[in-house]
This record gives C-alpha cells, sequence and structure tokens, in this order.
C-alpha cells in the first residue's frame, strides 16, 4: 500500500496537473491559409489566362471576316 501511494505521489510530481490538462493539437486551421491564397491565386492566374486567350480567339475570328 506504502508503495502505491509513493508511486502516485512520484507520477504527480513527474506529471503536474497543468501538464496534463494542457492539450494543444499538432495542426491548427491557420497552417493552412498560405495553401488556401496560392490555390485562390493560381485558379485566378488560370482564368485570368483562359479570358485572354478567349478574348484573342473573339478577336481573330471578328477580324478575320
Amino acid at each position: 500500500m506504502i508503495s502505491f501511494i509513493l508511486i502516485a505521489l512520484t507520477m504527480l510530481t513527474l506529471f503536474p496537473k497543468s501538464v496534463l490538462a494542457a492539450w494543444t493539437p499538432l495542426i491548427s486551421v491557420a497552417d493552412f491559409d498560405g495553401i488556401k491564397v496560392d490555390v485562390l491565386s493560381t485558379s485566378a492566374g488560370i482564368v485570368a489566362v483562359l479570358l485572354i486567350i478567349v478574348g484573342i480567339g473573339l478577336l481573330v475570328r471578328v477580324l478575320g471576316r
């Protein structure tokens, strides 16, 4: 019985309650903000290039007649 009490007291000194109660996730949502910005800027760039190509195609078709 005394050994159990000593083990319990040792564990409480090695791992205080504040350490056991505090938990932080390894990954948070804010970690992906950079990826989100990159994807949005890439998709905006692709749409801009497609609009330019379509505009040039329309100009060629109108001026070719």
